[in-house]
């Protein structure tokens, strides 16, 4: 019992003795998490090569915005010496906003950007911010710098909005770069950042007629034909037009998170399509016409019109006559007829003339309007199919002469 209690307390001191000397060697045996250290910062400034997931992770989040990081520009050697530590809390940020994706990370940036990234990064207007953020499908494009300037080490975003075409400008100032409280105020400014401008993307569904149509929202083109398409949640004009057809257009109001469907149908305006040729259309339009020259093409129209004329100047010249006959009797009772023998003469023969007039030109006014209804236009022979010795019918035409002298 005693041999047992002795070697207890053996034990107890043996364990004494060695936590006193592991905190003689600086260490915390206390459970929390040791501080990093600059040993722990020094690499190649890409948080993933620290053991952190930066894949893009968009499943079940198709219309959340994309958000894309650049990176962290860091001209002065004390700020690259931490700038791994820098980028795995902004990262962390952008996976901690509820609602926005990381849309690639930084190595798949880099790649996808090439030999442009290094001017990408030290980018802070929309100018040069546009080009990479359609690349990258970035909705939400961040580019960061840590520097020492004149008020002492300076922290500060550019984020360019892509729906609006504007960038955001925000700062934060610390004493040192090490400083983890000044760390995680940067990430704060980002992650406070991305939620003020994130929005949920809206759907468009474009149903058109033709396969070959080009569709665009604003100045952006969607694709060709009927397609389904994520889309800023703003106001826009949706264009769609392909050759040949008349062009389609339409103001959309898309609210963030809702899904707009659109049908589309263009109507033909180029040329007709090809058909039978010129004689066969000339043939129908024969066929379905009249038969003959118009009527004003006709003679037996204005010999009708000549006859009509000698009857009316028949009938005047024997108007004319019949006034001197009325004047030929003894007014007086003298025994002298009142018209003299010349004037006798002349009406007498004024009155031949009009019946003559009369009745040729009803005579004529009669055989035109026969002509005109009884005789047939002379057509052109229907064709005769190749190979055939058929001879088209020849047609028998009633022709009515009047002749006489007057």
């Amino acid at each position: 019992m005693r041999t047992s209690a002795v070697g207890f307390a053996l034990l107890l001191m043996l364990a004494l003795a060695s936590a006193a000397q592991a905190q003689g060697m600086g260490l915390d045996l206390s459970g929390s998490e040791p501080p990093p250290t600059d040993s722990d910062s020094e690499d190649t400034g890409d948080p993933g090569a620290v053991g952190m997931d930066l894949s893009a992770d968009t499943a079940g989040a198709e219309l959340l915005p994309r958000a894309v990081l650049l990176g962290l520009d860091t001209p002065e050697r004390a700020g690259a010496a931490v700038a791994g530590r820098w980028l795995r809390g902004l990262y962390g940020a952008v996976r901690g906003v509820g609602g926005v994706a990381l849309g690639a990370s930084l190595k798949d940036t880099k790649e996808r950007l090439s030999d442009g990234y290094e001017t990408a990064l030290k980018c802070t207007s929309a100018s040069c911010l546009a080009e990479p953020s359609e690349t990258l499908d970035a909705n939400l494009l961040v580019t960061a710098r840590l520097a020492l300037e004149d008020d002492g080490w300076t922290f500060r975003l550019w984020t360019y909005d892509h729906d609006r075409g504007v960038v955001e400008t925000d700062s934060l100032t610390g004493r040192n770069p090490k400083d983890a409280k000044f760390q995680q105020g940067g990430a704060r400014l980002l992650a406070d950042r991305l939620k003020s401008l994130a929005k949920p993307r809206s759907v468009l569904k474009v149903n058109v007629n033709v396969s070959q149509a080009v569709v665009r929202l604003g100045e952006k083109t969607l694709g060709v034909g009927s397609l389904e398409a994520r889309v800023p949640p703003v106001e826009s004009t949706l264009t769609v037009e392909a050759e040949e057809y008349s062009t389609y257009t339409k103001k959309l109001n898309l609210k963030p998170g809702e899904t707009s469907s659109v049908d589309v149908y263009l109507e033909s305006s180029g040329p007709a399509p090809e058909g039978p040729g010129d004689e066969v259309a000339s043939s129908k339009r024969k066929k379905s016409g009249p038969s003959g020259p118009s009527l004003f093409k006709r003679p037996a129209l204005y010999t009708a019109v000549a006859g009509l004329v000698a009857v009316g100047v028949g009938a005047f010249l024997g108007s004319d006559a019949k006034k001197v006959g009325d004047r030929a009797v003894d007014a007086d009772n003298n025994g002298v007829i009142d018209i003299s023998r010349g004037e006798r003469i002349d009406a007498q023969s004024q009155a031949n003339l009009a019946t003559a007039l009369m009745v040729g030109g009803a005579a004529v006014t009669a055989g035109s309007v026969v002509w005109l209804v009884v005789v047939p236009t002379k057509s052109a022979p229907p064709p005769v199919a190749p190979g055939t010795d058929t001879a088209p019918a020849s047609s028998t035409g009633l022709h009515v002469v009047f002749g006489g002298s007057f």
